[in-house]
């Protein structure tokens, strides 16, 4: 018997345990899902499945009629495939590709052109990823269709709602409508910062639309909840950040994180400056409290940060393992490889390879079976690449250059390996876009903007200009502020107004100039 449906929208604002209350909510209908019913979990990136997938496995047995997938792969096995072939729009072999389809030909309606290119293509088996949506769609135009797709799906859930685009949620829609499905959506309206994705944007007749996890508050379709506790951040930082949020204003529930570092604003103007400044504030009990093993390095564009992606920039491991540089030496020697290009070339990221840098240090030492002949060998399996003679005139002596590297790494005490290994993984710095970051957290976080036009729309508080930004650009501020556990610092690469320091004090914001430029500004004023 078919219980009472509550579609339901879910307001879960930064660090509020979203993921904890959507997997909950998930065993709680797999409990009640029929046999000849499928729950559905749609998620918008691979990791944020695998993620809902591990944590549920800990919990239920994973059914054949439950499904945890990206809102394409969901398209493609609940409409395209068992019924595209049907109304003959696809044929039986399809091909999933990410090719963008351009439309030349300026003399002609670019939607038309386009329309029919990928209509053609869509029969021939080809379809892009711009068009499953689309395409779902005039699937469920026929009537027979929508019927079979709505009694097939009992329960739909919609992880990170805001990143859906309007045409998605009408197809979410169509399950709440069909009468047979409960429909769950979970999202945060002021962590919508995808519309760059949506490139009908900038057309006349997509101005003022606003986005159904706007547009559903106001209505009674769907039941709201809101999660209101902030169990990611100190106090100081959520106190700050409710500042910028449009529907809900969070709790400090984190108890574990007393601290009270201040937030701070870094008045250097120069990029090189501004990173000096927040790694010595990060040292600093006097603004925060413990030294921070996780960092990230924010900014809207990832330009900013190019000229430090490249540099041995782990504040933890730089100063506790210096062996790295003489080891990155040996290897950039061995490859024949630039030091700066290792991560590229061994296709590593930079605590893998760090990692596997320990493990020549701890065979090294800790075998007692070692024999240096046999230590290329080791190093060609350590890191799954041979090594390649340049055929060169000149070039190093191999032989040598391994034996001084022994010779370098021999007798550097190391008490337990995978101690070291987790101290390492621990302490990380990352260079990010504040897009890439969403959905992280980090102990302390800096956030750069390029100007002082963009420092001020991440620090607009006014709600209805919020909500009428189009262009995100205010949301990408609160993103950005809501990423740290408990050390934030905000900086900008051109001189602010007097007016902004005013806005920064209304906040609470800490303004930091280091020592030397106070020293240089008394010196001006005294002049």
């Amino acid at each position: 018997m078919k219980g009472k449906l509550n579609n339901s929208l879910i307001i879960a604002a930064a660090g509020s345990g979203k993921t904890t209350e959507l997997i909950r909510k998930i065993i709680q209908k797999v409990n009640s899902l029929p046999n000849d019913k499928h729950l559905v979990v749609i998620t918008y990136t691979n990791s944020a499945t695998n993620e809902i997938l591990e944590r549920l496995q800990k919990k239920v047995s994973i059914q054949p009629n439950i499904f945890v997938g990206t809102i394409h792969s969901f398209l493609v096995k609940f409409l395209i495939k068992p019924y595209g072939k049907v109304l003959e729009l696809v044929p039986s072999e399809l091909i999933i590709t990410d090719y963008e389809i351009k439309v030349n030909k300026p003399s002609q309606n670019p939607y038309i052109k386009k329309y029919m290119i990928v209509n053609r293509l869509s029969k021939e088996g080809v379809i892009t990823y711009d068009y499953i949506v689309t395409l779902s769609k005039k699937i469920l135009e026929n009537e027979e269709a929508k019927k079979r797709f709505c009694n097939r799906i009992r329960y739909l859930f919609v992880d990170e709602f805001q990143d859906s685009t309007n045409t998605q949620f009408e197809i979410f829609d169509t399950l709440r409508k069909g009468k047979n499905s409960e429909v769950i959506l979970v999202g945060d309206p002021e962590q919508r910062i995808m519309n760059f994705r949506n490139k009908t944007k900038k057309r006349k007749d997509s101005t003022g639309v606003k986005h159904p996890i706007d547009a559903l508050q106001n209505k009674k379709v769907y039941s709201i909840s809101k999660l209101s506790c902030n169990y990611r951040s100190s106090e100081t930082i959520v106190n700050f950040i409710n500042h910028f949020h449009s529907s809900i204003q969070q709790e400090w529930s984190n108890i574990k994180i007393s601290s009270k570092n201040p937030v701070m604003f870094i008045q250097s103007t120069k990029l090189k400056s501004i990173i000096s400044d927040f790694n010595n504030l990060c040292t600093n009990q006097n603004y925060c409290k413990e030294v921070p093993k996780t960092r990230f390095f924010l900014a809207h564009e990832n330009k900013l940060y190019k000229d430090y992606r490249k540099v041995d920039f782990n504040h933890k491991s730089k100063e506790n393992f210096p062996l790295f540089t003489c080891v990155y030496d040996f290897l950039s020697t061995f490859y024949n490889i630039k030091k700066d290009q290792l991560l590229l070339v061994l296709e590593l990221e930079e605590i893998e390879l760090r990692k596997k840098c320990l493990s020549l240090l701890f065979e090294i030492n800790y075998n007692t079976d070692f024999v240096l002949e046999d230590f290329e060998s080791f190093v060609e399996t350590t890191f799954n690449r041979k090594r390649e003679e340049t055929g060169e005139e000149v070039k190093f002596n191999i032989k040598n250059r391994t034996k001084r590297l022994v010779d370098e790494l021999s007798n550097r005490m190391i008490v337990n390996y995978e101690d070291m290994a987790k101290e390492l993984n621990e302490y990380q710095d990352s260079f990010l876009t504040i897009h890439k970051s969403k959905g992280l957290q980090a102990d302390a976080v800096l956030v750069v903007a390029k100007n002082e036009k963009e420092l001020l729309m991440w620090l607009e508080d006014d709600k209805d200009k919020r909500l009428l930004d189009q262009q995100d650009k205010c949301r990408l501020g609160y993103v950005a502020f809501s990423r740290p556990k408990e050390f934030l610092c905000i900086a900008c690469l051109t001189p602010i107004s007097k007016e902004t320091i005013e806005i920064l004090n209304k906040f609470k914001v800490n303004l930091y100039t280091p020592l030397e430029d106070q020293e240089q500004l008394s010196f001006k004023n005294m002049n």
